[in-house]
């Protein structure tokens, strides 16, 4: 097979060498300065009709669109594209392009024309004031084995108020005379912030076109849609067609509009880069209704008891649960369980000092200790005397632990209550989805399924759970006889298991699982774990044993190692992963996580018997802030992803939805306890 949809995520993986020497040159605090030109050139990059600009888009900016033009066998021709780039890092932007003819005709036995799938990579230079020039380099269509589009250019420009000038240089590797095959230039003028007249020569031609943009604020989100047409062209190989596109520019993640609490000794002002707690946006509580300012004089002598008990009721009320509080001194103690912000258990710290700082009477600092399935996970002291920003004065893990002795005694607390009983089950639904893109069986080709996961808590790190899978949609290529259909969504129990998770120290937890896992296998798992003091750092040990329902003859056994880090100025997560994996095959697999918020996009690579790469993302399908009932909790996926897979470097691109499968539980340590690793102390 010769489809290349491997081609974007190599693109991004190749692209992340500038981006890391990018971010040591500027650092984590730095942005880039306004750019020039925001919109989608037909090729897939940014820049003008066919010409890229010398700008790149911002980081955490993605752009989708559609349109119509192909340069195809030497010759312009209309046919079906879908593009997108995204600003993955500061100065560097990775997209790529789905072009085709026929959508569903199979290439081997009916024939069907153009269908290819290009990866687009581009870097601008950082440190270059924009009031001098801008400058970028790229490749169109990187990697793959066709190479329908591939080139590589440089862009220089420079902005004159409404005025941007753009001259390059390209070089195609096709042979044939196309866009970018030596000098091009631009010319884009916008009288307007929303509407845009560009004129360009890409080095074969000349064209004349223009482009519209909704107003910024007008959608809601921070989208905004984009259109252009190219009226006019004149040349060798314009053929004096009329091409057209449209899209929508998507600010990619939350992480600006998220207020969370800062490190360090509190300073005048408000935290730089913080947006104030009240933000709707956020879905936080920024201030509770029944109590909105702190005690007056009338009623400074309430005594700190009724304090620590008015906070407990109102943290109750809230819909927390396992809730303790008391005063000591002029700390308040609370203690609690968050299933209320399941996108990130940041957001509840935040919330609950904020609370805390309503009714904190006289109390100075909060000491706050966060449970999961009733094991204490971290510690938080934070100052409660700053009205516009809150500090976080200490952070640690949790004392205690089975294999620790002398730990510190619990204060006498003054209230304890729960929002409903502490067995309360939760109903997780989220849709699973096997697909192939850009594939010679069909442009997307999938089969999906709704999953649906029930879980209840019995006793201090004690958990059952099951998983249960029902496709509703397949194409053609998954159902009985196709050729995915061994991959299809299968209709039945995946997982049901009970698990039971001890806290061995501070920084160490283990955890025995016990089951069915992966529809047809009973088994037994552990994963144990161990942290660095900062969190940023850990080591697992992620094994099983399993043996088939139905052939009582046939086991399989995991036996993984992994290395995890995370970089929380950054947001990104890398793990990787070594041993034999649950198909007993052996070698890497490296997962990354690059986090906007609660979005993150995904890159993979692995190699066991053969070398996968994969491009993805994930997106959050539960509102920031859950509803709880009583006696039960409905919620959607706060962690669901999406991505595609192929086998790289061999001499067919052959479709494969394996390689480095992990067997874990659908509640791992991480996610349970650690905020699916985002949760270090400083």
């Amino acid at each position: 097979m010769t489809s290349k949809h491997w081609a974007l995520v190599s693109g991004a993986v190749a692209c992340l060498k500038a981006a890391a020497i990018g971010g040591v040159l500027l650092g984590p605090e730095s942005t880039q300065a306004e750019p020039f030109t925001r919109e989608l050139a037909f090729p897939g990059y940014s820049g003008f009709l066919n010409v890229p600009s010398s700008t790149v888009l911002p980081r955490g900016q993605a752009d989708v669109q559609w349109s119509d033009q192909g340069f195809v066998n030497g010759r312009y021709r209309y046919n079906q594209n879908v593009s997108g780039a995204f600003g993955v890092f500061p100065y560097v932007e990775v997209g790529g392009r789905v072009i085709w003819d026929e959508t569903h005709s199979n290439c081997y036995t009916e024939g069907c024309g153009i269908r290819d799938l290009s990866a687009n990579v581009k870097l601008q230079v950082p440190l270059i004031p924009q009031d001098w020039f801008t400058l970028a380099a790229g490749i169109q269509d990187l990697g793959g084995e066709t190479d329908d589009f591939e080139a590589v250019y440089l862009a220089a420009g420079r902005q004159f108020g409404p005025l941007e000038v753009t001259l390059g240089y390209g070089d195609p590797k096709s042979t044939v005379p196309r866009y970018l095959d030596g000098a091009f230039g631009a010319v884009s003028f916008k009288p307007f912030p929303w509407l845009n007249f560009m004129a360009e020569h890409d080095s074969q031609d000349f064209r004349v076109g223009a482009g519209v943009t909704s107003p910024q604020g007008w959608l809601p989100g921070g989208l905004q849609v984009k259109g252009k047409v190219m009226a006019y062209d004149r040349g060798e190989y314009a053929d004096d067609r009329r091409f057209a596109s449209i899209g929508i520019s998507i600010p990619f993640g939350n992480a600006g509009t998220r207020p969370q609490l800062a490190q360090g000794a509190p300073g005048p002002g408000p935290v730089p880069g913080r947006e104030s707690p009240a933000s709707a946006s956020t879905g936080l509580s920024a201030r509770p209704t029944a109590l909105e300012q702190k005690p007056t004089e009338a009623n400074t002598s309430t005594h700190n008891t009724d304090v620590a008990r008015i906070m407990g009721v109102q943290l109750v009320e809230a819909g927390y649960e396992r809730v303790s509080t008391a005063s000591v001194g002029d700390t308040l103690h609370v203690r609690w369980e968050n299933n209320l912000y399941n996108r990130d258990e940041r957001d509840a710290l935040y919330d609950v000092v904020r609370r805390a700082q309503s009714v904190s009477g006289a109390h100075k600092q909060v000491q706050l200790t966060l449970l999961n399935q009733a094991i204490p996970v971290v510690s938080r002291t934070v100052s409660l005397e700053g009205e516009d920003a809150l500090y976080t004065l200490g952070a640690a893990f949790a004392p205690g632990g089975i294999l620790q002795r002398g730990n510190e005694p619990e204060p006498d607390w003054q209230f304890e209550g729960s929002y409903g009983p502490t067995w309360k089950p939760r109903l997780t639904f989220r849709p699973n989805i096997s697909s192939g893109v850009a594939t010679e069986y069909g442009v997307w080709d999938a089969s999906v399924a709704l999953g649906t996961e029930l879980s209840a808590s019995l006793w201090p790190g004690a958990l059952v759970s099951a998983s249960y899978n029902a496709e509703f949609y397949s194409s053609e290529d998954f159902e009985r006889g196709g050729v995915f259909y061994n991959d299809r969504q299968r209709t039945d129990l995946i997982e049901a298991e009970i698990q039971q998770t001890l806290r061995l120290l501070p920084w160490a937890y283990t955890a025995v699982h016990a089951g069915r896992y992966a529809f047809d296998y009973r088994g037994v798992l552990n994963e144990t774990m161990v942290l660095t003091p900062g969190g940023h750092h850990s080591l697992a040990f992620v094994g099983g044993y399993f043996r088939h329902q139905d052939l009582d003859d046939f086991t399989r056994r995991q036996a993984l190692a992994r290395y995890s880090y995370y970089n929380p100025n950054w947001d990104v997560q890398l793990d990787v992963y070594g041993g034999q994996f649950f198909a007993e095959d052996t070698g890497v697999r490296v997962d990354s996580r690059f986090w906007f918020g609660d979005y993150a996009l995904t890159l993979q690579y692995k190699n066991t018997d053969a070398e996968f790469v994969s491009l993805g993302w994930v997106i959050p399908l539960t509102p920031v802030k859950d509803r709880q009932f009583k006696y039960l909790q409905l919620q959607g996926d706060a962690d669901w992803s999406y991505s595609v897979q192929t086998r790289i470097n061999e001499d067919k691109n052959i479709t494969s939805f394996g390689g480095a499968a992990i067997v874990q539980s659908a509640n791992p340590l991480r996610e349970v306890y650690f905020n699916r690793g985002r949760l270090s102390n400083h």
